[in-house]
């Protein structure tokens, strides 16, 4: 071939003369002889450009075998002039590993992009060298972008389609497979620690924080975005997990169409402060109940801390208190145990605070006034403070609220401050709507 013939051909783009043909075959064949060079190339774009693709051997490995084979079989597509690109094996290999390794859907797509783009800018840069003739190497250029470009667009629609399947499939088993193990690890049943760990995506020997988030507002749950895999009640994990400065994955179950539980990995930390994250959830705009465990390790703990978060929800759902809020058990502690059976709870706090106990706005006063001031340690000065209050307006509803208990609120301090916290937190639900309510405080 010469520049001569090159120049007589007039063929239609599209529809190749011999000296266009001829340019085609010898990139073909000079692809075969550089086919390392080639793979090479392309391998360390994709895997440079998604860092994803690199930092996992067994995934660059995988990677590296499909630019292997992809690269012969995009030769053997334009020196035969076949309809199509014979999909390598590895390829289909690849991604379907991405799919199992939970890689998006974006990481397969940019990579085909990635490796079209590589393959493309080879041959343009070899063609360059063929030819003299500017005008035939444009046009062979022409032909091998729109050719590749064809081929390579059906593969990649194939690809992402196996890749579909495969994810779908995948998502379903793990799913399955990790709730399995996540009621396995509940119930106390035995399990071996390292495939429980790989099922879960999660590292059990550390601490955890267990999180119970619930709402029921359909848009939370993405009712509003159909086929789309947005969830608020994850996102509100994820918050919760970002302000507390834990770069491990979230272990997040589903648990219903609007309840989901989770676990933060904590790792060394074993101590937090719930009140920071209260400010977090008060802050959302969305109604989400949140409920959390205290830190706790191990198995053991990834256990207890779940079921401290149910405790406190259980608390949270019998409460009259508006949402969204996040209870903690740390502040309802005994609260959560005295809950389980509310008639006892109701006798006992009638028992403790008498009078005090109605379930009305002059005894709800009064019942606050006496709960910040026990918290306080017994001072009326402080307790004027919080309140905004005189200290003689403080003194007298305490006067007046010993008068309904019947003694004295430095006796049975212990009973007082339970029976007052399970009024602020389950209100009516403990209170006696038939007592007579306590003279009006001043």
């Amino acid at each position: 071939m010469n520049p001569h013939e090159i120049g007589q051909d007039t063929h239609r783009v599209g529809d190749p003369g011999p000296a266009t043909r001829a340019l085609i075959e010898a990139v073909a064949d000079l692809s075969t002889t550089r086919h390392a060079e080639i793979t090479q190339y392309m391998t360390e774009r994709i895997s440079s450009e998604i860092e994803a693709m690199s930092t996992d051997r067994p995934t660059r490995r995988s990677l590296a075998q499909a630019a292997e084979e992809g690269v012969a079989a995009i030769t053997r597509f334009l020196r035969d002039d076949l309809e199509e690109i014979e999909i390598p094996t590895a390829s289909y290999s690849l991604v379907r590993m991405l799919a199992r390794q939970g890689f998006p859907v974006s990481v397969v797509d940019r990579s085909n992009r990635l490796a079209q783009d590589s393959i493309m800018r080879w041959c343009l840069e070899v063609l360059a060298g063929l030819s003299d003739d500017a005008a035939a190497v444009m046009q062979a250029g022409v032909e091998i972008l729109m050719k590749l470009s064809a081929g390579i667009d059906g593969v990649s629609q194939k690809l992402l389609g196996v890749y579909e399947a495969e994810r779908d499939t995948w998502l379903l088993n793990r799913n399955a497979s990790r709730t399995a193990r996540i009621q396995d690890i509940l119930a106390g049943r035995p399990i071996e620690v390292g495939d429980a760990e790989r099922t879960l995506g999660y590292r059990l020997g550390q601490h955890h924080l267990g999180v119970i988030v619930w709402t029921d507002d359909i848009e939370v749950v993405g009712g509003d975005r159909s086929g789309t895999e947005w969830n608020g009640l994850e996102q509100a994990v994820t918050a919760l997990a970002e302000h507390l400065g834990r770069g491990g994955r979230v272990l997040f179950e589903q648990f219903d169409e609007y309840t989901a539980w989770a676990w933060i990995p904590l790792g060394t930390v074993d101590r937090i402060d719930p009140s920071g994250l209260s400010g977090i959830v008060a802050a959302w705009q969305r109604p989400v109940g949140v409920a959390v465990g205290a830190p706790q390790e191990g198995i053991d703990g990834f256990v207890r801390t779940h079921r401290q978060a149910a405790q406190a929800r259980e608390v949270a759902l019998t409460s009259a208190l508006p949402g969204p809020r996040l209870v903690s058990i740390d502040e309802v502690g005994a609260v959560a145990l005295m809950c389980t059976n509310l008639e006892w709870a109701r006798g006992w706090v009638g028992d403790v605070l008498g009078r005090l106990a109605a379930d009305d706005p002059a005894a709800a006063q009064l019942r606050h006034t006496l709960r910040e001031f026990l918290s306080s340690g017994g001072s009326f000065v402080a307790t004027a403070e919080k309140l905004h209050l005189h200290r003689n307006s403080v003194a007298y509803r305490i006067s007046k609220a010993e008068e309904q208990i019947g003694h004295s609120v430095r006796e049975c301090r212990l009973d007082l401050e339970n029976a007052l916290a399970l009024c602020h937190w389950l209100g009516a639900a403990v209170l006696a709507p038939d007592s007579a309510g306590p003279p009006s405080p001043g």
